[in-house]
């Protein structure tokens, strides 16, 4: 009995495959540091270890000095720009994960659109993580809209970078 051999045009792309499968595995997969979120016309472009989250527009209460920047990150903290009573402001809450880098400065920044394109809200708040990252802590950020009235933003873009 006669052993036949598979033609040599089908073991070559068995061979290719199988080599492409090898290598992917030796393969460095570098990945990046920023993950997009997006709910109700939000757009979330938060640096990877953090999680944000709208809490909406609300009315100011009380006229508050801005915080001193950079914030050093507190759990249940509130970092603001200078706060005016009765204007409008934008609330957004931060969580911090596991992946988010110790003994760093990170800015947050919002930009509204309200139909002429987008500009920043506010100013940019800093804040710097503590030397060891405990997950699940979150932080409250306060940007004032500089009004007591506005035209309802088409699109908001929240940055942690």
């Amino acid at each position: 009995m006669k052993i036949q051999r598979p033609p040599l045009k089908l073991l070559l792309p068995i061979f290719l495959i199988s080599l492409f499968a090898i290598l992917s595995f030796a393969i460095t997969v570098t990945t990046t540091t920023t993950t997009y979120q997006a709910d109700n016309g939000n757009l979330y472009n938060v640096a990877t270890g953090f999680t944000a989250a709208s809490n909406g527009f609300l009315v100011v209460q009380a006229t508050t000095a801005a915080s001193t920047l950079p914030v050093t990150w507190a759990t249940g903290g509130t970092v603001n720009n200078a706060l005016t009573a009765g204007d409008w402001e934008y609330s957004v809450t931060i969580t911090l994960n596991a992946g988010a880098v110790a003994s760093t400065t990170y800015t947050f920044t919002v930009k509204l659109n309200t139909g002429t394109g987008y500009s920043t809200l506010g100013t940019a708040l800093t804040f710097t993580t503590l030397g060891t990252i405990t997950a699940g802590q979150t932080m409250t950020f306060l940007e004032d809209v500089g009004s007591t009235s506005f035209t309802a933003p088409a699109g908001i873009v929240i940055t942690v970078a």
